[in-house]
């Protein structure tokens, strides 16, 4: 049976809870939606870091991940990404290696210097050029521990090792510098649901200069579809406008947040939405165009039934038709119209249905 030429199809399960929710009911209720997208063939869930946050509760991923995988038996659980910045490598390590033997060959850690959030960053120092230096040794330290070797002081690691050797871990940064040692230390890159397509591609240049080994990166789009392309393309504008919103007070002062400064056009650009058929076309083109080993796509709702709906989509209407593209001998010829309608824009302060 020849190979599939789709990546691994993820889902990134950011951890918004509803106005007034319970916080136990959420948790309870995240983790069914794990079992559910298992269920369906969601081969991935990936989950963030962030810290006094009220809109995403993930403060400890790896209890996360430990919870998860004790209510599935095939879904690989990722975290994209940790934050190791002021964390004991020691410590962060046999967290790893322990979670590893949980879930044995289904576990990935990315690894990040922390955003710009203001709070987080006065608790622990993290989102500044320091915490980019303490994210390297401190992974760097994770890494010597995880594998069988001496360490400082001449005596052997008290580890049990990962039952995952080589463990897929990976780093999120656009610093050439970085991407070069993550090269150098075996770790793949992740790019973030809001940066372009052309920084994966800077990406992919920097980290290819120095590996030894082929590609592994994590690559996370937002997701809307609807039967009605305008309709979808509405509901995506609504959703980043208001994810604005909520995130300003948490920023940096003087930081105005992802897709600030684009139009439209530019933000659409940066998510798969449409009708089925135009988000095959933007697949197959994003595709096409380079090597991406694994896909997590964010469903653009706080609702976990919506986003099972929309994971169920992009499954049986979506993938079939851009699988059957990238397989055929010459490139499915896509009506122009579909381009035409990804590309137009559309109002983002129309209310999405069940939300003032």
């Amino acid at each position: 049976m020849p190979a599939s030429p789709l990546p691994q199809i993820g889902m990134m399960l950011h951890m918004q809870p509803a106005a007034n929710e319970p916080i136990p009911a959420f948790f309870q209720q995240r983790a069914a939606l794990v079992q559910e997208i298992e269920q369906i063939g969601v081969q991935a869930v990936w989950v963030t870091e962030h810290h006094f946050d009220p809109q995403s509760l993930s403060a400890s991923p790896l209890l996360l991940l430990a919870h998860w995988a004790a209510r599935t038996q095939r879904i690989q659980l990722g975290v994209a990404a940790a934050l190791p910045a002021g964390r004991n490598p020691s410590l962060l390590a046999e967290e790893i290696a322990l979670l590893s033997n949980l879930a044995p060959g289904r576990i990935a850690i990315g690894f990040a210097k922390g955003g710009p959030f203001e709070a987080q960053k006065r608790a622990f120092g993290w989102g500044s050029d320091a915490a980019r230096v303490q994210m390297r040794e401190v992974v760097d330290a994770v890494l010597d521990r995880l594998h069988p070797q001496s360490v400082e002081g001449g005596g052997e690691a008290v580890l049990q090792p990962p039952a995952q050797l080589p463990l897929p871990l990976f780093v999120a940064s656009r610093e050439p510098d970085t991407l070069a040692w993550a090269a150098s230390r075996g770790l793949g890159w992740m790019s973030a649901q809001f940066w372009p397509l052309e920084t994966y591609d800077a990406q992919a240049i920097n980290w290819g200069i120095v590996a030894q080994r082929p590609a592994d990166a994590l690559l996370s789009r937002g997701l809307w579809i609807d039967e009605d392309g305008d309709a979808a393309r509405r509901h995506a504008l609504a959703w980043l406008a208001a994810f604005r919103r909520n995130k300003q007070s948490q920023w940096k002062v003087g930081f105005r947040g992802p897709m600030a400064e684009m139009d439209e056009s530019e933000s659409l650009a940066r998510a798969i939405v449409g009708t089925p058929e135009e988000c095959a076309w933007q697949l197959t083109d994003l595709l096409a165009q380079r090597a991406v080993p694994r896909l997590a796509f964010n469903p653009l709702d706080d609702r976990p039934e919506r986003q099972l709906e929309q994971m169920q989509r992009l499954l049986r209407q979506v993938l079939p038709l851009v699988s059957s593209s990238l397989s055929a001998p010459q490139p499915t010829s896509w009506p122009a119209s579909l381009s035409a309608a990804c590309a137009a824009p559309h109002r983002a302060d129309a209310a999405l249905p069940g939300h003032p």
